[in-house]
């Protein structure tokens, strides 16, 4: 559900890849984004007049005053904020949903990669964690699949941990029933009603714009909400 609102979002269809067993939506689109442009340090020396001092002193009747003493301009540093600047950005990703089961869906993943010549550290595969909430998302750079199926199948197709995650909340179930069918038959169901309305106001737009950001600005800080 949540590729399938990314692709409607960039009007993307989707088409049958039979050699990768997956169908795939490809987005090519343009945008602007500001400029980071430093700020500059900008010196200003206040209108101050001079504060002045005299000693008057008696010598034999006579007064005499000591030299007028002068205080210092003072001087204030400023931060001077620079012009808004935009730049213009192609961006191009390709959407894939896998045919085969989730524990071997990292061979769809795999064959995209090699055949797209993608760097294994440009893939970023969108699962369910049941760790989380329903509607939180977590980014995460590389590392272990945590119990995850479908990642650990990526692991071994890709013979790397060292691809990108978007972990989407659903919720752990109810029941205290954890064995493997049951997991597996909660993990595969249809969502709720209310649980599909919490998904298009808190999952959808972010998952989008989490694309975005991995694909134009993967250092910067990743987005964090649960």
């Amino acid at each position: 559900m949540v590729v399938d609102s990314i692709a409607k979002r960039f009007n993307a269809p989707w088409t049958r890849m039979g050699s990768w067993q997956a169908d795939v939506a490809t987005v090519t689109t343009t945008f602007s984004v500001k400029k980071k442009i430093p700020s500059q340090k900008k010196l200003h020396s206040h209108d101050v007049t001079p504060a002045t001092s005299q000693n008057t002193t008696s010598n034999e009747g006579n007064n005499s005053s000591d030299p007028t003493t002068t205080t210092p301009t003072p001087t204030t540093i400023v931060r001077v904020k620079p012009p808004v600047e935009y730049e213009t950005i192609d961006l191009k990703f390709t959407l894939l949903k896998s045919w085969q089961p989730m524990n071997l869906s990292g061979s769809s993943v795999f064959r995209a990669a090699r055949d797209l010549n993608i760097k294994h550290s440009e893939i970023l595969v969108i699962h369910d964690d049941m760790e989380r909430d329903i509607g939180k998302i977590s980014f995460k750079s590389q590392g272990s699949a945590n119990g995850h199926n479908g990642i650990k199948s990526c692991i071994k197709s890709l013979s790397t941990q060292h691809f990108k995650r978007l972990r989407i909340g659903i919720g752990r179930p109810e029941s205290n029933d954890r064995s493997s069918t049951f997991i597996a038959k909660y993990v595969l169901g249809r969502f709720k009603p209310l649980e599909i309305e919490k998904l298009e106001e808190l999952v959808y737009d972010k998952a989008g714009d989490e694309i975005i950001r991995t694909t134009v600005y993967p250092s910067t800080p990743a987005l964090r909400s649960g």
